[in-house]
């Protein structure tokens, strides 16, 4: 089985077709005007892109991190796509940035001075959620989570191989970002998105959101390296390296599925009123047929599809799973989010729209770091 690192080249044309700039650019008009309209969706829907994107760019600099720290060589024949989909990151926070800043009253309850005033718990989380240490927060968290990306696509540039001084000191900054990841991850579920919800609380969160980042990055990998293979700008993909990429997505899709259902077996088994809000929100109102489609799009189709090896080694498999987890991503991302403001919608147009929206803006940023061919 041939680890040789391989070199990606940059399409001879920059940025996306045309077409899809007019199509994004018609989709931040009509989010523009929903978010006079129907504020409450639509901020909602851009949280919802802003945490489909971040999520997927943070599991490439894990998948990075964690194998340069266990010295793996199996991934070196993509060795630069993680850290290709992981360098979008800035497309994801701008949308981040616009939901917290100009959605932060519509979105978040406790930034609204008559619910702070009628609930005592709230009162009690005054010091830490409140809004101008909110955003200095997630300002801290995205600075971080850049420079830490940063260090490490400069560390993989310098190694050549496992084993070097260059990738001891790769592994070095690896381990500094996991440990930094442990923090920052913990304070952004926190805050981003269990805040919507800020009378509830769940232990497990942070492990919930990690493995989801993860999967979804894994996918998200799964998709560049296969397009990039096939359009010539990455040398051929091993059928080794596949399989393995293949059940790592196998793995961690259960994985997410096991954190999945132990939250919501303990709270349900549980049954206490400052617990179940969460899931009584999500089994009413329209959002119980999302609520299980997550489940069969990030855990089902991939454990039922990959569950043989040559599955896992099959091009074209392993690319519509991972387009499935990806859609599966979306929902999970929607289904944090949109519950905490009511009852959901026919369907998500804002969601939908802001995330191919960030999703176009990840490819276009994507196309122009890849490095100039020959």
């Amino acid at each position: 089985m041939s680890s040789a690192p391989q070199t990606l080249a940059r399409p001879a044309e920059g940025g996306l077709p045309g077409q899809l700039a007019l199509v994004a650019g018609a989709i931040v008009i009509g989010l523009a005007v929903g978010a006079l309209a129907r504020p409450a969706e639509t901020w909602a829907g851009v949280l919802t892109a802003a945490l489909f994107g971040l999520t997927i760019a943070l599991g490439g600099a894990i998948f990075v991190a964690i194998q340069a720290v266990s010295g793996g060589r199996w991934w070196l024949p993509i060795r630069d796509v993680p850290l290709l989909v992981a360098r979008t990151l800035p497309v994801p926070a701008l949308a981040l940035g616009l939901a917290l800043v100009l959605g932060l009253t519509v979105l978040y309850p406790w930034s609204r001075a008559d619910v702070v005033a009628a609930s005592p718990l709230l009162q009690a989380k005054a010091a830490w959620l409140n809004a101008p240490f909110f955003l200095a927060r997630a300002a801290v968290v995205v600075l971080l989570w850049a420079w830490a990306i940063s260090a490490l696509h400069g560390r993989l540039g310098q190694a050549d191989r496992p084993g070097s001084p260059a990738w001891s000191r790769l592994a070095r900054t690896s381990a500094a970002f996991l440990v930094l990841l442990g923090v920052t991850l913990s304070v952004a579920s926190w805050d981003w998105i269990m805040s919507l919800e800020p009378e509830w609380y769940s232990t497990m969160y942070t492990v919930y959101v990690f493995a989801g980042a993860f999967q979804g990055g894994l996918a998200a990998m799964a998709l560049v390296a296969d397009a990039l293979e096939r359009s010539g700008r990455l040398g051929p993909v091993p059928a080794a390296t596949r399989h393995d990429l293949g059940k790592l997505l196998f793995a961690f899709s259960t994985f997410w599925a096991y954190i999945w259902f132990c939250q919501l077996m303990l709270i349900w088994y549980a049954n206490l009123p400052e617990e179940t809000l969460h899931y009584v929100a999500r089994w009413g109102a329209g959002w119980s047929l999302p609520f299980f489609l997550a489940f069969a799009f990030c855990w089902v189709v991939p454990f039922v599809v990959l569950l043989s090896a040559p599955s896992k080694r099959h091009a074209t498999t392993l690319r519509t799973v991972a387009a499935i987890v990806l859609l599966g991503r979306f929902v999970d991302c929607h289904l944090l989010v949109a519950p905490a403001l009511g009852p959901a919608e026919p369907f998500p147009f804002a969601a939908v729209g802001a995330t191919l929206v960030v999703g176009f803006g990840m490819l276009a940023y994507g196309r122009r770091l890849l490095p100039a061919g020959a």
